[in-house]
């Protein structure tokens, strides 16, 4: 098993198993990682060339062992220089379950957490343990406020069971299902005066999902879906006629694969999502495409090598004026980012990464003159600690 591959497993075990340390009810266990960046964009699109220190991301965790086979876990998020008097950045309550193991072959998490869909999902916050500053675009929260990550990826389960089945010598089947709320989340209104309860779900619709996939050795694959039901087509009516009660709660399905090996210092990883929308308009379209793949090598236990490829394709549905006519169009915009970096770990809790990548950005809109195109370069250089 690579030194990587280790760390993670370390993690992971740490956080999510009472068995790894010797039972005590009295005591509570204090971690984080954290990871500061340096970065240099070249022009792009409307943004001006620039350099920018950033605190990219911070997450503290709290575990403490309830019993012999429950243990309870919190997590807070902070990204981008978090400040609330300035108005920088967020602050997330990321996770809060309760967790009863009894065996590896099942556990169940009740509770506020974070689901398994594909590879990254559960470990995209472990910043120490990845090899990426600039994350793969959807697992990349510090780019939330521009990107529309939690459209990609189910982010906020309640329910989930978990664990594996042994199969043949050395292999497992790995499986999960969860329950969560539907995206329909109460928020503040300006209209609202403090009436709203905020947070809670205004649907009587559930988020379903889950994941089936083999483990061999050092190969790892499988299958995620989710399946809710979303109101953003809400408002359509206007344009393309029908009832308004025809756009509610659309009917929303993401569908992921993820494949990792390992052979050697050689290592091999990539997944794939799509989402679609069941709104049934040719008029309209809200459907997403994501995949990554990402070749690396361990030049020694401490220092790794890779270069990776990222393509988000987003269709989009826009409004054109002409004269007293209104009418929709629909576009696509795909970002593709090669990407290449380096991670060197000086410690089991200090790694020192850089990376650059290009951004190819293409937007398709059929009106003249509205299509775009360009690029540009990002260099980065970082440090993440595991405390």
């Amino acid at each position: 098993m690579t030194r990587q591959r280790l760390l993670v497993s370390m993690a992971l075990i740490s956080m999510c198993s009472p068995a790894f340390a010797q039972f005590s009810p009295g005591d509570i266990k204090i971690f984080g990682y954290f990871q500061t960046s340096l970065s240099h964009q070249s022009r792009l699109q409307s943004d001006p060339e620039q350099n920018s220190f950033s605190l990219q991301q911070l997450n503290l965790f709290f575990q403490k062992d309830l019993s012999q086979n429950w243990a309870a876990f919190v997590n807070f998020e902070f990204l981008n220089n978090f400040s609330s008097s300035r108005q920088w950045g967020s602050a997330n309550l990321e996770e809060a379950w309760l967790k009863y193991r009894s065996r590896k072959e099942f556990n169940l998490k009740l509770g506020l957490q974070i689901p398994i869909f594909n590879n990254l999902n559960e470990i995209k916050n472990r910043t120490p343990l990845l090899p990426y500053i600039i994350r793969p675009l959807v697992y990349e929260t510090s780019f939330s406020e521009f990107i529309p990550v939690e459209e990609f990826l189910p982010n906020r389960a309640y329910v989930q069971v978990y664990g594996f089945i042994p199969l043949a010598t050395e292999a497992k089947f790995d499986y999960s299902v969860y329950l969560g709320n539907s995206p329909n989340i109460a928020t503040p209104r300006p209209d609202s005066m403090g009436t709203v309860q905020t947070g809670v779900d205004t649907s009587d619709t559930f988020l379903f999902g889950g994941r089936m996939g083999v483990r061999y050795r050092e190969l790892k694959c499988g299958v995620s879906a989710s399946l809710d039901n979303v109101n953003f087509f809400q408002g359509i009516e206007t344009f393309v006629g029908g009832a308004p009660s025809r756009f509610d709660e659309v009917r929303r399905f993401r569908l992921g694969a993820d494949f990792s090996y390992n052979l050697g210092p050689v290592s091999f990883e990539g997944e794939f999502i799509t989402v679609t929308y069941d709104d049934d308009l040719d008029e309209v379209s809200l459907d997403k495409s994501f995949y990554y793949a990402t070749l690396g090598y361990h030049l020694n236990e401490r220092l790794y090598f890779y270069g990776s490829y990222w393509f988000t394709g987003q269709d989009f549905t826009g409004i054109f004026k002409e004269a007293n006519q209104v009418s929709l169009y629909k576009g696509d915009a795909d970002i593709k980012v090669p990407t290449a970096g380096l991670a060197y770990s000086i410690s089991d809790r200090i790694t020192f990464k850089a990376q650059v990548a290009r951004v190819l950005i293409d937007v398709i809109v059929p009106i003249p003159d509205r299509s775009q195109k360009d690029s540009g370069y990002y260099y980065t250089a970082a440090v993440s600690v595991f405390f």
